[in-house]
């Protein structure tokens, strides 16, 4: 069935996404160069392996706030708060006179932790049977957020400089905010006997529902697994393409993500989510073997075209959980908590972040296949998880 939005959801889910996507590229635009970026300010990789870090450590900590704060006193609020935090570190990462100073920026702008407020809005909007086809949406704008933030970022720090990122990402967050402010309705909830007594369902409980806590370390998984793959992807792609050249590379998987992802959500309408959570984070793990060991197969002469598999694999893995992981949460949690239920989702999902990007850079003074083995780690994991969620 097809999924059908009025005017006001649609664009509900179209604001959102511009702001999420907007919200995401303080991640996916730095991303390929700011080990370059950090490398101006020390010589010290733990501490640029900090400051990398550091945003998505911020986020964790405060996802789970912001969505139980958004519970309270609404979404739209929260939103706006949280774009204008996010803008405010991004100029002051473009501006640091060391790099103490840019960890501090960092932390800033990961502050602005709205990534469960806009799934808890997009759940509030929208009906059950058509969520996850909404969820998506949300998701590709993730997906275009990061194929263009990898796409991009090193072009525009060739032509205008490194900084040039985190000032284009500031301006861009505030004014995020003002369109949420503009463009945006609070959407209705579902008030109950809990809301007017105050025994609403507290963050703890959250952490009594096994669902939501399998499905939040499959996001930790999730974006542990895209940290590290992406601090190794752009070094080995280095060695055959400049910076610039990126995009002939990875063309190919922004259109295999963007098939993948529909697919994906279309499949989890129909009650198949737990089966294609399950057979992505088997596509992740192919992907992350290929990334060291693609020459196994004998293309040890075509290095370009291993990277593009494993390129390709990662981004159907990694963009088929984007939507499915956050419905899911949704279904397993209770109507009142949302916000918090998703919070808990979003804070592991930028832990893991933080964790796969510290890592990354500690596993690599030891060896690449020390990476590999926790990218397989993860994924297995993830695997294993996955198969033990139980669906309605």
């Amino acid at each position: 069935m097809r999924a059908n939005f009025s005017s006001d959801q649609k664009r509900t889910i179209a604001t959102l996404s511009v702001a999420i996507a907007i919200r995401m590229l303080g991640i996916f635009l730095v991303l390929p160069i700011f080990t370059l970026y950090g490398e101006q300010f020390t010589s010290s990789k733990p501490l640029i392996g900090l400051a990398l870090g550091s945003y998505g450590l911020a986020n964790a900590l405060l996802q789970i706030p912001f969505g139980w704060l958004s519970d309270r006193f609404g979404r739209k609020p929260l939103l706006i708060i949280g774009l204008i935090l996010h803008g405010v570190g991004s100029i002051l990462a473009a501006v640091p006179p060391n790099i103490y100073a840019l960890i501090a920026a960092r932390l800033i702008q990961g502050t602005g932790a709205v990534s469960s407020v806009a799934f808890a809005m997009v759940a509030d909007s929208v009906d059950e049977k058509n969520r996850a086809t909404a969820m998506a949406f949300l998701g590709i704008s993730i997906g275009l957020s990061f194929v263009g933030g990898i796409l991009a970022g090193p072009m525009i720090a060739s032509l205008s400089g490194y900084a040039s990122l985190f000032w284009l990402s500031g301006l861009l967050s505030l004014l995020a905010s003002i369109y949420v402010a503009v463009a945006i309705k609070e959407p209705p909830r579902e008030r109950r006997t809990a809301d007017v007594s105050g025994d609403r369902p507290s963050v703890a409980s959250v952490f009594k529902i096994p669902g939501i806590i399998k499905l939040g370390v499959c996001g930790f998984l999730m974006s542990f697994f895209m940290s590290s793959f992406f601090f190794y992807f752009p070094l080995l792609a280095r060695r055959h393409l400049p910076l610039q050249s990126y995009y002939l590379l990875l063309g190919p998987m922004v259109l295999a993500a963007a098939v993948v992802m529909f697919g994906a959500s279309r499949a989890a309408d129909r009650g198949w989510a737990k089966s294609m959570g399950v057979m992505a984070f088997v596509v992740l793990a192919i992907s992350g073997w290929l990334l060291f060991r693609g020459a196994d197969l004998g293309l040890q002469d075509h290095p370009l075209l291993v990277l593009t598999i494993a390129g390709v694999f990662f981004f159907a893995g990694y963009t088929s959980l984007e939507p499915i992981l956050p419905s899911l949460i949704t279904k397993a949690s209770p109507k009142t908590m949302y916000g918090t239920a998703l919070g808990t989702y979003s804070s592991l999902q930028f832990l893991g972040s933080f964790a796969g990007g510290a890592a990354a850079g500690f596993l690599s003074t030891l060896g690449t296949e020390f990476v590999m083995a926790a990218l397989l780690v993860a994924a297995a994991s993830g695997i294993i998880l996955m198969s033990q969620v139980k669906t309605a």
